[in-house]
């Protein structure tokens, strides 16, 4: 076993003393002899490692990390920056590889990677294989059909989220919710979001936020994490229970990057728990919109008040015109009929006291020439008389005068 020089070796010895066994060590010690196993143990050598390449990025400094996976394992392993043009294969996740390189420990981390010398593609990986036949299955049950997709509503009044009550992710989704909405009513249901059991824990925390009838939106989410566990949300069976969730589902599942079937199947993909927010408005917006809704809704009452009242002017004094006019011409045609019938009774009136006039005075006139004729007719015969009385007077005078 490795030792310590100077004051640490009388702390170790003290230990050994202390414990009775000279068989003890520091951590320091114990990752550098593991490092010297790992790096010179000569069955620990190989000319390549097969697997499925999973979690693939590229660091700052530009190396790359990626996991090989196998069965149930996985070794991390790196390509340093300088040689990833010596690479022919373009790296991506869910390809088969064939890794050749050497095994290096690092001791602070009390970790092991390949430092990757060559990379040769082989196939598509073997789970990359399982998720493609499971999307072509869902896709022929029609899962992944748009037409199948209900909307989320645009103003919920409760999400239920489906995560792990203790996680970042929680934390995340709740607060870009009520940044955007204070409002909102949250209910969390915890799930395993990870592990064996963790595809049975989401479908029932699914299924309980879905019989919830306050709930009107349901998000399934969680954070970032290697591709092998983040393959859960692929799960068909999984799937079918978001599918058949009466209440509209959104998922957001890992990095920006991270692209699942639970995504493809869910009513509304978010592409990280910080933007599950996105399903609700933004208060601050709505309240400045209904703003100008009033302050527009006000100006348009004004103006159509205004036309309104203008438009009913127009037609009053219109109406009244014609009303004016109508009546006017009424009064004027029965102003001219009762002129026409007064004057005509006015002349019928004064045609009868003409005529009754002129009758009197034919009457009198006749009168007057009976009169006038009457004393005529009384100085002829009185004339008459006279003359008889003096031819009379003469006889007599005649007969008693002698001769």
């Amino acid at each position: 076993m490795g030792s310590e020089p100077g004051p640490t070796q009388a702390s170790l010895e003290t230990l050994q003393e202390a414990l009775k066994t000279e068989r003890v060590t520091y951590v320091e010690t114990l990752n550098e002899d593991i490092g010297t196993v790992v790096e010179s143990a000569d069955r620990l050598a190989f000319d390549y490692v097969e697997g499925d390449v999973s979690d693939c990025s590229v660091s700052s400094n530009d190396h790359v990390h990626l996991d090989l996976v196998h069965g149930g394992s996985t070794i991390h392993c790196v390509l340093f920056g300088y040689k990833r043009s010596s690479i022919d294969t373009t790296i991506e996740d869910g390809m088969q590889v064939a890794v050749n390189g050497s095994l290096s420990y690092y001791e602070e981390g009390g970790n092991v990677s390949v430092i990757v010398e060559d990379i040769v593609e082989v196939g598509e990986g073997t789970y990359q294989q399982i998720y493609e036949q499971n999307r072509q299955l869902l896709a022929a049950d029609g899962l992944l059909d748009p037409e199948h997709k209900q909307a989320p509503p645009d103003f919920p009044e409760r999400i239920g989220i489906a995560t792990s009550a203790t996680s970042d992710a929680r934390m995340d989704a709740v607060t870009s919710i009520h940044e955007r909405y204070p409002d909102i009513d949250i209910v969390v249901q915890n799930t395993n979001v990870q592990g064996d059991d963790a595809m049975m824990s989401i479908m029932g925390a699914l299924s309980e936020l879905d019989a919830d009838p306050l709930v009107d939106v349901i998000v399934l989410t969680r954070g970032g994490g290697s591709d092998k566990h983040l393959r859960v949300f692929n799960e068909t069976p999984l799937c079918r229970v978001i599918h058949r969730t009466e209440t509209p589902v959104v998922v957001g599942v890992g990095h920006e990057n991270d692209r699942t079937l639970a995504d493809e199947v869910a009513d509304r993909r978010v592409m990280t728990p910080t933007e599950v927010g996105q399903i609700v408005p933004e208060k601050a917006t709505l309240e400045a919109e209904l703003e100008t809704l009033e302050r527009r809704l006000g100006t348009a009452y004004t103006d159509t008040g205004e036309t309104t009242l203008a438009t009913m002017d127009d037609r009053l004094t219109q109406t009244y015109r014609r009303a004016v006019e109508s009546d006017l011409s009424a009064f004027e045609a029965a102003l001219d009929r009762a002129y026409d019938t007064h004057v005509r009774d006015e002349l019928t009136d004064v045609e009868n006291r003409l005529e009754q006039a002129r009758t009197q005075y034919d009457q009198q006139r006749k009168r007057r020439q009976a009169a006038t004729a009457h004393r005529r007719q009384r100085r002829r015969l009185l004339i008459v008389l006279a003359a008889l009385g003096l031819l009379v007077v003469a006889l007599l005078l005649y007969i008693l005068l002698p001769l």
